[in-house]
Parts: C-alpha cells; structure tokens; sequence
C-alpha cells in the first residue's frame, strides 16, 4: 500500500514540475490552472502518503515517525508544500507561479532523493516527552524552508537581471514578477526565516540545558544550525543596510543556502553517530 501510495504521489509531482515549469513559457493560462490543479492534488496524494506510512503500515504516529529518517524527508517536504500552500493564498500569490516553478520540482526531487531510505529502520534517538521538542523542530525547520524560499527569490532575481541585459525576449520577461517585488518577497522571506531559527536555537539551547546541564553538545547538526543561523543574519543585515546591491545580495544567498543544503544532505545521510543523528 505505501509503494502504490508513494508511486502516485511522485507522479503527481512530477506532472506538476513539468507543468510549472512550462506554465512559464506559455501565454495560454489553461497551464497555470493545471498547476495549481495538480499541486493541490498531489498535495492531498502526500497527505495521505505519511497517513498509510505513519499510521498505517508502522503505527508510530508522526511525531515519532519525524525521528526516522525516511520520515526526516517527509516531514522537510511536508512543510516545503504548506509553505507554498500558504503563499498562494497570501498576498504574494501573484508570484506564486514563478516560485511554483522552483519549489515544485525541488520537493520531488527531495521525494526521489528519500527513495533509498524507505524501508531504513534508521532514526535520532531521543527524548520525545519533553514539551518544547515539536516547538523546536517547527520553527527550526520553517526557518530553513524560508532560507529556500529567499534562495529561489534570488535565483528568479538574477534570471531576470540578466534577460534584462540581453533583452532578447520581453515578451518571456513579462510573465516574470518585477525585480523590485522580487527584491521585497527576498527580504520578507529572510527576516522570517532569520526570526524562526532564533526561535529555534533558542528553544534547542533550553531543551538541551535542562536534558544535559550544557546548551550546546558541539554536535555536526547543532553547527551545521548556528552556521545557518550566520548566514541568515548577514543576509538580513545585508537586505536592511545599503552597502550592497541586490545583484550581489542574491549571489550569496544562492551560494550560501547551495553550501547549507550540501551540508545538510551529507550529515543527515552519512553521520550514523553522535546526538542529532539517524543510527
């Protein structure tokens, strides 16, 4: 039940990637609607994907199922589409299909990336009584999923820059957002995502004084977050100050959520040792 279940949604998925994508290269809204159709659909489809695994097939709940580590790109992909979910319905819903076409094809790929851990009994052991524990894990990762949401700006920003300066196709520019709302989106996003992952570490730092006696266990994980947490706050200096154009604030928010994401992958697959990680 859960392969059929997973099958299906990747498909749905992937018609969706294929349709964002194309909706921005087609004056024909019909492409639009159909990717909005589908996202939603394939959104329901994955609803019911961590039902049948987590309740279904395992009975741990999702709380517990989080802790695994096919449950790690669940519940990371999971709030990847409500937070798309959430921007259609707010007042950036007019770059909804720009960012559609970015975030789209990176949750499935995150959904074939999670493939060969499917049947992995993998998972971070620890104490799920404590009560600041979901709290934690919220914020912390809606922080990086904003950190995303501000790589895409960026990414969508210099595409367009640089259509500009060639100047070959006005008509393909024009079903792009302008520079100056993508430049806004970019730094509401950032400032959201910087205030999320303070919340984070700080709710991470009390969890683990009152478990261990020391707010922070040096672990590859808790690094790998204040390093986020750096960069977030240069970024949100960065985008509030004047020293530096947005041409090259959008740079260094690809290569610093590109070098993050790396990161990320390497010691949630790799690292089985040690406080945070999938043994």
């Amino acid at each position: 039940m859960f392969e059929f279940a997973f099958i299906l949604t990747l498909a749905g998925f992937m018609v969706t990637s294929a349709l964002a994508v194309y909706s921005l290269h087609t004056d024909d809204t019909a492409y639009h609607t159909r990717t909005r159709a589908g996202f939603f659909a394939s959104s329901v489809l994955f609803l019911l994907l961590g039902a049948v695994r987590f309740y279904g097939e395992s009975s741990m709940g999702l709380l517990r199922g989080a802790f695994t580590i096919w449950g790690f790109f669940y519940i990371f992909t999971a709030l990847l589409t409500g937070t798309l979910a959430y921007l259609y319905f707010s007042r950036w819903k007019a770059q909804w299909k720009s960012f559609a076409a970015f975030s789209v094809p990176f949750i499935t790929i995150i959904l074939c990336a999670s493939i060969p851990f499917t049947g992995s009994s993998r998972k971070i052991l620890l104490d799920l009584s404590h009560g600041l524990l979901p709290a934690h894990i919220l914020v912390s990762v809606l922080g990086e999923l904003l950190f995303f949401m501000s790589f895409a700006a960026s990414v969508l920003y210099l595409v367009m820059e640089a259509q500009l300066r060639k100047k070959r196709s006005m008509k393909f520019i024009y079903r792009f957002p302008t520079l100056e709302s993508i430049e806004e989106f970019s730094r509401w996003a950032i400032a959201r995502a910087f205030a999320l992952l303070s919340a984070g570490i700080a709710s991470g730092m009390l969890m683990s004084w009152t478990v261990f006696g020391a707010p922070f266990q040096a672990t590859p994980k808790e690094v790998l977050l204040y390093l986020s947490w750096l960069s977030m706050l240069a970024l949100f200096a960065l985008s509030r100050g004047k020293g530096m154009g947005p041409h090259r604030r959008s740079q260094l928010a690809v290569l610093a959520f590109a070098l993050l994401l790396c990161s990320v992958l390497v010691l949630n697959i790799f690292v089985q040792r040690g406080f945070h990680s999938f043994r």
